[in-house]
């Protein structure tokens, strides 16, 4: 009898397949990850790029592969997650040891015949473990461009197509900027309430994060009316599912928790904002403004867990 031919993955496999084969690797020396074993269906994946201090770099993206595994291995849900930790070698009993060793604890814990869990069962390990890093980059972290030291001034050609760059690179260094500010002053809060402060801190603390958030909000307005709703040069993983493409939104959202706005309250906080304006000057505006003081209240309250001293039944504020 002629043996039946074995057909060739199709396209939608053979991603998959190229991803387990590289994880198989991975196990195969444990960790750390070293650079030049990563294979690069690994290091695409959105759980681990957006980990990555430099995106472009191997060996960055290498210890955020690392990185990404000991998170994922110590969430995994599964009765085979002991002997995951055990074979990649995150158990402290497995730290550092060879495979034949870590293959062996892994086996014995998991209640199977060291063959047959090296030919059944270490198989679906390798696909436990791809599955919960694709599942991962739903959530990624949002990874900011990595900057390198300069020593020397930037010097632009008289040209055109470097100029716009430079514009869009303006752009986006200002998105980031309005970002990390928004972050500081958000982590300024979260202090002061568990430190119990005063009326008068909170005041402020909460007005200078509004007027942070606002200029967020400006910044992105921007940034999607010159360049769109996706930054500009994002690209796809065509290997595997990267789901959507970053922009100035998710960007924005990294700051960290902000109470939930309408449409037209974010719209009032883009109109109070100015960049060159002060906390001051934002807050003077937002608060003359017809529904300024109600979200000044609402966005206190939220932040804070107190309701503003001496605020009516509508939220209304007498002063700013």
């Amino acid at each position: 009898m002629t043996p039946s031919k074995i057909s060739p993955p199709d396209q939608q496999e053979r991603p998959l397949l190229e991803l387990l084969e590289e994880m198989r690797a991975v196990v195969r020396y444990g960790l750390p990850v070293h650079a030049d074993r990563a294979g690069p269906h690994l290091l695409a994946l959105p759980a681990v790029r957006s980990r990555a201090l430099d995106p472009g770099d191997r060996v960055s993206l290498a210890r955020a592969l690392e990185a990404a595994l000991r998170q994922e291995v110590d969430r995994l849900q599964h009765e085979l997650a002991p002997a995951a930790r055990l074979l990649l070698g995150t158990d402290p009993s497995t730290v550092g040891a060879r495979l034949t060793v870590r293959r062996a604890a892994a086996a014995a814990a998991s209640g199977y015949e060291l063959h047959h869990f090296r030919k059944r069962i270490e198989p679906k390990i390798w696909s436990l473990l791809v599955g919960q890093l694709g599942r991962a980059g739903d959530a990624s972290a949002v990874v900011a461009p990595v900057l390198h030291p300069a020593h020397r001034p930037l010097v632009l050609p008289a040209d055109v197509f470097a100029w716009e760059a430079v514009e869009h690179q303006q752009a986006l260094a200002a998105l980031w900027g309005a970002v990390y500010l928004l972050r500081a002053e958000l982590l300024r809060i979260a202090a002061l309430v568990s430190m119990d402060a005063g009326e008068d801190d909170l005041v402020a603390a909460a007005a200078g994060a509004l007027w942070r958030h606002a200029l967020v909000l400006h910044a992105t307005a921007r940034y999607q009316a010159a360049y769109g709703q996706v930054l500009l040069h994002a690209v796809a993983d065509t290997a595997v599912d990267a789901g959507p493409l970053l922009g100035p939104a998710q960007i924005a959202a990294a700051a960290g928790w902000t109470p939930e706005l309408t449409p037209a309250q974010e719209l009032l906080l883009i109109e109070a904002a100015a960049p060159e304006a002060s906390l001051l000057d934002f807050m003077t505006a937002l608060a003359c403004a017809q529904g300024g003081p109600r979200l000044i209240a609402t966005w206190r309250r939220a932040l804070t867990g107190r309701a503003p001293c001496g605020a009516g039944p509508d939220n209304e504020e007498p002063q700013a």
